[in-house]
């Protein structure tokens, strides 16, 4: 099966192409907020590098976030427009799924962390398939005691953000991977993790926000 992925939730726009199993090509640029003017011509460019067509590929992975509001609906709404054309299959991974992607461990917990701006990480932790902490946006000030209160002995958190965490604050042992591909969300960990899920309908293909957007309060115009 042919498998395609793209990620626009952080500042790095990340493009893969899977056939069976293996990332035959990907591409990764940090574009900051121009995901608009770059995503489109990144998934061109790989195409005709591997050389596939839109119609070769049969499901196509899509990061969903937590992550940049804009940048997440780009990722999503290219999907959907591709797959809709195409007849595609369509999974959606979330930007924390996709950080903790191959470090699944039975007796360490993995925290995934991504930047929430403003003072907050976006985070999740999993241990051997059980989720500890539900995607959730924290602020920086609470993610060390948000840690300790898990009933935990040995965490490793990783993600570019994972600076941003006390480490030596916490009360267990903790190990940090900042390390591509575990620093952000790539696309050809989400096409890996799209090949091991079911698709979903693409009705249902929404961005994952944790943290209510942004609504830009009309303006009062006084004359």
């Amino acid at each position: 099966m042919k498998i395609a992925a793209v990620d626009t939730s952080t500042p790095l726009g990340s493009v893969a192409l899977m056939e069976d199993g293996r990332v035959v090509a990907e591409d990764a640029h940090r574009v900051s907020n121009a995901h608009g003017e770059s995503l489109m011509p990144m998934v061109d460019a790989l195409f005709a590098r591997a050389g596939w067509r839109p119609r070769d590929v049969a499901r196509w992975g899509v990061g969903v976030g937590p992550g940049s509001f804009t940048g997440v609906r780009i990722g999503v709404a290219t999907v959907k427009g591709i797959a809709i054309a195409t007849g595609a299959e369509v999974v959606g991974v979330t930007s924390l799924d996709a950080v903790a992607f191959g470090l699944e461990d039975d007796a360490r917990a993995i925290a995934s962390v991504v930047s929430a701006m403003k003072g907050e990480l976006f985070v999740q932790v999993v241990r051997a398939g059980e989720v500890l902490l539900a995607p959730t946006n924290v602020k920086l000030s609470a993610v060390t005691a948000t840690l300790a209160s898990l009933a935990i002995t040995e965490l490793v958190i990783a993600g570019e953000a994972a600076e941003l965490v006390d480490v030596a604050a916490l009360p267990f042992g903790c190990t940090v991977i900042r390390t591509p591909p575990n620093d952000l969300p790539r696309a050809a960990s989400i096409a890996k993790l799209a090949s091991q899920r079911s698709p979903i309908d693409i009705d249902a293909l929404e961005p994952t926000y944790v943290r209510a957007p942004e609504i830009t309060k009309p303006r009062v115009v006084t004359r």
